[in-house]
C-alpha cells in the first residue's frame, strides 16, 4: 500500500496532529516548486516499508501561510515528522531516496 496523501488545511492540519498517536510525515509545498514536485515524486515511488506505510499529509503554503509560519518553514519543500502531535524531525529541500529512507529509520524509532 502507498503513502496515504491527504492535502491539508489549518483546521485539517490541527485535527490530523490531535488525532495521531502514531508518526506521520507534513510536507509543506508551493503549486509552483520543483523541488516540491520532485520529493512527492520520490516519495510515492519507494517502495521500502518503513516510509511507504507513512501517513502523508500536504500542506501549501500559499493557501496556508500561517501555519508555514508556526512551524518555521521558510523553504519548500519542508517535510516535518509528527510524533504525538509534537514536531520531532524536520528536513528541507528534494531530499534523495536514501534520505527519505533515513526518515523512515527515523519513524520506526518513536
Amino acid at each position: 500500500m502507498q503513502s496515504a496523501r491527504r492535502h491539508l488545511n489549518s483546521e485539517t492540519f490541527e485535527q490530523q496532529r490531535e488525532a495521531r498517536e502514531s508518526p506521520w510525515l507534513a510536507i509543506f509545498v508551493a503549486d509552483w516548486c520543483q523541488p516540491c514536485e520532485t520529493l512527492l515524486s520520490r516519495l510515492s515511488s519507494i517502495s521500502h516499508e518503513s516510509i511507504r506505510d507513512l501517513p502523508v499529509g500536504v500542506v501549501d503554503v500559499d493557501r496556508e501561510p500561517t501555519l508555514a509560519e508556526r512551524y518555521g518553514v521558510k523553504g519548500t519543500p519542508t517535510m516535518i515528522l509528527f510524533v504525538d502531535g509534537e514536531p520531532r524531525l524536520t528536513r528541507v529541500g528534494a531530499l534523495s531516496e536514501s534520505q527519505l529512507l533515513q526518515v523512515g529509520e527515523e519513524c520506526t524509532r518513536h
